[in-house]
């Protein structure tokens, strides 16, 4: 019982933006609440990245490279407010991220995801590499989070990176395609899980062209599983 009373203490909670120290029934300052870039729409009916008009039904990107996947949904947008965020989720270690972003999810597209009747939860695996030296993916702790709020199951072990390629950020869409052909695969231990498995939701921490989202939901259909539908913390701008 004084362990349920000292932790908030000894570990106060902190604004994922500023890094006040917060009451413990709140995960965010009001302030930074209203300041983010929230997705409000309209948006690419494909993948979900905010587009110029409620005519336009897919951005620029699911135009010229139609995805696999069935449906997307992000609560943010990526921009100079939102990378330090994601950085510090990523790559410093600020774990306890992965609560209040999987919160806003749930809260921001909870009727979606009960619409879409999702059977698994599956995080967009890391090379073992990263993982040796991060100590954890952050795409696995929002999948464990997500679970724990929908009440549908996660299984982390499903995909597999078994290549650490080179980072995407210089290369171009179709590049960047290319650099992860034959990179992510379903886990053969897992094969009897995804039987008659009709809907997985796939989570991962930012989209940008998709590709590595479009090379996951290829190698998850190619296993068998029905569709795929995607969700992400972060993305980015139509480029129309």
């Amino acid at each position: 019982m004084m362990r349920k009373y000292l932790i908030p203490i000894l570990y106060p909670r902190r604004c994922p933006v500023c890094s006040k120290v917060l009451p413990f029934s709140t995960r965010i300052c009001p302030s930074c609440q209203d300041s983010l870039p929230w997705i409000r729409g309209p948006v690419c009916f494909r993948c979900g990245k905010p587009v110029t008009s409620e005519e336009q039904e897919l951005c620029y990107d699911c135009r010229q490279f139609p995805k696999s996947f069935y449906y997307g949904m992000s609560i943010l947008l990526y921009n100079e407010e939102t990378q330090p965020i994601l950085v510090a989720f990523k790559y410093h270690n600020r774990r306890m991220l992965s609560e209040f972003f999987a919160e806003q999810i749930y809260l921001r597209h909870r009727l979606e995801i009960a619409d879409l009747q999702p059977d698994l939860i599956v995080p967009v695996p890391i090379h073992k590499n990263k993982r040796r030296k991060r100590g954890y993916n952050q795409a696995g702790l929002l999948a464990r989070d997500l679970s724990a709020l929908t009440g549908i199951p996660s299984l982390n072990q499903l995909l597999v990176r078994s290549v650490d390629t080179i980072p995407q950020k210089q290369l171009t869409p179709q590049a960047r395609l290319n650099n992860l052909e034959g990179v992510f695969h379903v886990n053969p231990a897992y094969l009897d899980k995804i039987k008659g498995i009709r809907t997985v939701l796939l989570i991962d921490d930012i989209y940008t062209t998709g590709a590595t989202m479009e090379i996951c939901s290829r190698a998850l259909l190619s296993a068998g599983v029905g569709r795929v539908c995607i969700c992400t913390v972060c993305t980015g701008v139509s480029r129309d």
